[in-house]
């Protein structure tokens, strides 16, 4: 046991001296190194060499740093401009999407324009056809203070080439439209060239209706038969009661 003990013992002491003495070789190492690059000549290679062991140099005069410096200006100049060209992109993105919108409304307005125009010369056609329509209303107007009445007719194509004639006798027809009488009938040639007329009937504004007597030498002379009466006065215009 005591010989194990003094091994240990002896074991332990050559772990310190050889810890010892690797240290001082470390220091003596480092002093050295030290040493050369403070008394070595100025060599480009040797001095970017201690600059990137980050190693003092006497005779460096500031250079790793001025080295060091330029990178970092180097570094911050490339990514300026890279940022600098992506945002030149986006901002002619933008330019681009802000000139097709204003193509755009440019357009719509022009549509907008031209449409407003359209709208203004129907306008001027409205008023100017209001215009007339009022003068000749004036002139109708001037009519109907010079007389006590008028007529109006409409016609109808029955059959043979024939027409049925519906006349209604207005007092007032621009302001009220109020009538007094309404009759239909139908003319025609006899064999012999005289004109002769078949009436069909009168109504009247209160409603009532005479219906006029078929005479039988006019159907004879006019070749018509009750049936072609009866037809003939559904072909008849006349005015609503009332109205």
């Amino acid at each position: 046991m005591p010989n194990a003990v003094s091994r240990m013992a002896s074991g332990f002491v050559d772990l310190l001296t050889v810890g010892a003495v690797g240290t001082i070789a470390f220091g003596v190492g480092v002093i050295v190194l030290f040493n050369i690059s403070s008394t070595m000549p100025k060599d480009p290679i040797v001095a970017k060499a201690l600059c990137f062991l980050e190693l003092p140099y006497e005779s460096d005069e500031g250079s790793c740093f001025k080295t060091r410096l330029k990178q970092g200006l180097s570094e911050m100049e490339r990514v300026y401009e890279q940022q600098k060209q992506q945002r030149e992109q986006e901002f002619q993105q933008k330019e681009r999407e802000l000139d097709a919108t204003i193509q755009k409304r440019t357009e719509e307005l022009a549509a907008l324009d031209q449409r407003r125009q359209t709208l203004e010369g129907e306008k001027a056609q409205i008023t100017q056809a209001r215009s007339e329509l009022e003068g000749q209303i004036k002139k109708l107007e001037e009519i109907e203070r010079a007389s006590t009445s008028f007529n109006l007719f409409s016609e109808k194509s029955w059959k043979r080439g024939l027409k049925v004639t519906t006349g209604i006798e207005y007092k007032s027809f621009v302001q009220s439209q109020d009538w007094t009488k309404s009759w239909c009938y139908v003319q025609f040639d006899m064999d012999n060239g005289v004109r002769a007329q078949l009436d069909l009937g009168r109504h009247f504004p209160d409603g009532s209706v005479s219906a006029a007597t078929v005479n039988s030498s006019v159907l004879e002379a006019g070749n018509f038969t009750a049936s072609e009466v009866e037809e003939a006065r559904a072909l008849c215009a006349f005015p609503a009661s009332g109205s």
